[in-house]
């Protein structure tokens, strides 16, 4: 039978607080408080902890079941919320690096355990995600603005806001797909023939998984490369750069002890090289394969915050995505092109050795810009292009009926006219353009 208490932990702590300040003697402060006279006497002599704990005791460590806690509450705060498996996940290794007697199957906790570690955090709590049927249709300029304040709020409180003025330590990282053998795009021949075909030099849909990172200054720390084997062959380790980084998992795709492996083997070693100023920010989406225990513990003792980007943003808000990807794969296709005329495939063995010429050939200032339109670097949230949030067109294509004109700013004319562009052409927008300029759409005198 469960046992309840009558008083709060804070009934107690101010009894306690209230005796040992000489105001009330133990017998009057049982009676103001309710609490047993007995309880108060063992708490005062020390042979009791003041916090009561509730149930069994835990199979972690106080210092263990915190760091587990601050790693569920600080991954919220940031953008990255966890979910029951992922807890149990890094328990299970918890448990595992420090072995100990468990009623656990194979270390790992089950939700009995949760369900205790909950009770005993109050502070966490379970909410549930909103539920939409298109996740970027959710993405607002409201939204958007918002993660910006949060962050500058963060760097604040965490007595680092000079970071964010600084481009050599703000970065961005995004996992990129690469086929060995990618679609030419349209090409030349004769008109009588329907068909065109190109024969392949190998396997067509053969696809690399590659890890990138740029800074809002143009630094370019080494990329990671992965590959679906357990062990890597020596064919692909006698021609790979010495300072890039080889990965691992069974699918070839990022996991989050390959991650771990590419911040702590490759970057972070970059960073201390090319004596960039601590703490940095890394920029990244919210994936699963970003997250783990481990991580969190190595950035947070080498002063690297992982921040993560506005969900389902990331042709908004990604560096990578907005300006460096697109040249990225272009010189990629240039490689490949050049690559078939010699007749050598492109395999996952020989990769790198192509790989590096279009890795080599992007741009310092594509990278720069893709942090600037992102308003990363300079900080700025009106730099965004808003025009690409699915509900601002949503709103210019089916207005909400009423009677009052909207006031138009100069950037939301100039966003209004680029959507109005692409779904009605120029020459209809001329006439519209005429309207707008009337004085029955007014619009905000604005200081360049």
């Amino acid at each position: 039978m469960a046992i309840k208490f009558k008083y709060s932990v804070e009934d107690l702590d101010s009894a306690l607080k209230d005796i040992r300040d000489t105001k009330l003697s133990i017998n009057k402060a049982a009676v103001k408080y309710g609490i047993p006279k007995s309880t108060l006497s063992i708490k005062l002599s020390g042979k009791s902890p003041l916090i009561r704990k509730m149930g069994p005791s835990s199979f972690l460590n106080v210092d263990e079941e915190n760091k587990i806690k601050n790693w569920i509450l600080n991954n919220a705060t940031l953008g990255f919320p966890l979910r029951e498996n992922d807890v149990k996940d890094s328990v299970q290794k918890v448990i595992k690096d420090v072995p100990r007697v468990t009623p656990f199957k194979d270390s790992r906790p089950g939700d009995k355990w949760m369900k205790l570690f909950l009770k005993r955090n109050p502070e966490i709590v379970k909410r549930n995600t909103e539920v939409i049927s298109k996740a970027r249709a959710a993405v607002t300029e409201e939204k958007i603005r918002d993660w910006f304040t949060e962050l500058d709020l963060y760097v604040k409180n965490e007595n680092c806001r000079d970071v964010l003025d600084d481009p050599s330590r703000l970065f961005n990282c995004d996992e990129t797909g690469l086929q060995t053998c990618p679609k030419s795009g349209r090409v030349l021949g004769p008109k009588d023939i329907k068909d065109f075909y190109e024969i392949a030099q190998g396997h067509e849909k053969e696809c690399v998984t590659v890890l990138c990172t740029y800074s809002a200054k143009g630094g370019v720390p080494p990329p990671m490369v992965l590959y679906p084997y357990k062990r890597i062959p020596t064919s692909i380790l006698a021609t790979f750069p010495e300072d890039w980084v080889i990965g691992r998992s069974d699918s070839g795709w990022m996991v989050s002890s390959t991650f771990y492996e590419y911040v702590s083997n490759g970057f972070f070693p970059w960073l201390i090289k090319n004596n960039i100023q601590f703490p940095v920010i890394l920029f990244l989406d919210g994936h699963k394969s970003h997250l783990s225990l481990e991580l969190t513990e190595f950035c947070a003792a080498n002063k690297i915050i992982l921040y993560c980007l506005p969900p389902n943003s990331t042709n908004i808000m990604q560096p990578c995505d907005v300006a460096i990807f697109k040249p990225l794969k272009a010189s990629w296709k240039s490689v490949v092109g050049k690559n078939k005329r010699s007749g050598n495939p492109i395999t996952k063995t020989n990769f790198v050795n192509y790989f590096k010429e279009a890795f080599n050939s992007v741009k310092t200032s594509s990278i720069t810009n893709g942090f600037r339109k992102c308003g990363l670097y300079p900080f700025n949230a009106d730099a965004v292009d808003y025009s690409k949030c699915i509900s601002y067109r949503r709103k210019i294509l089916y207005p909400t009926p009423n009677n009052e004109l909207d006031i138009l700013t100069i950037e939301q004319y100039k966003i209004t006219l680029k959507v109005l562009e692409k779904y009605l052409g120029k020459t209809n927008i001329e006439q519209f353009e005429s309207k707008l300029l009337n004085p029955l759409f007014p619009i905000k005198n604005v200081s360049s």
